[in-house]
């Protein structure tokens, strides 16, 4: 895996070096060699700035599904434990169910009587 990454970045490199020389050699039609030099540079940095842009927003796009995703199963997993009477009592709201379930871990891990009311609770159910 490592061999084929390295020889992805080494073609990748090559193949941008080979596209600012091409660059330069159109610029070199109407421009002086130094001001085309810099004219591939500059398309250069313009071409990484764009993919850099384009990479973070598919990067936030993928974030944001995940954490769509991630909600709407905690969501349903809390459904299946708690109930839809307590989600409706949260709002549905993510922050606030990992608030409720802090406290609730909070409280069972203090008070033995409330686990074990807890426990039967769950029982009868």
């Amino acid at each position: 895996m490592v061999a084929v990454a390295l020889c992805c970045a080494i073609g990748l490199t090559a193949m941008l070096a080979l596209l600012v020389a091409a660059d330069y050699f159109a610029f070199e039609l109407i421009l002086s060699p130094p001001l085309a030099a810099l004219a591939a540079a500059g398309t250069a940095l313009l071409f990484c700035a764009l993919t850099v842009v384009l990479g973070k927003l598919a990067l936030n796009s993928a974030r944001r599904r995940q954490k769509r995703e991630f909600q709407q199963r905690l969501t349903m997993i809390l459904s299946e434990v708690f109930g839809v009477e307590l989600l409706d009592l949260l709002g549905g709201r993510p922050s606030r169910v990992i608030g409720a379930a802090l406290v609730a871990g909070l409280a069972l891990g203090f008070s033995p009587a409330l686990r074990r009311a807890l426990r039967d609770l769950l029982l009868r159910r």
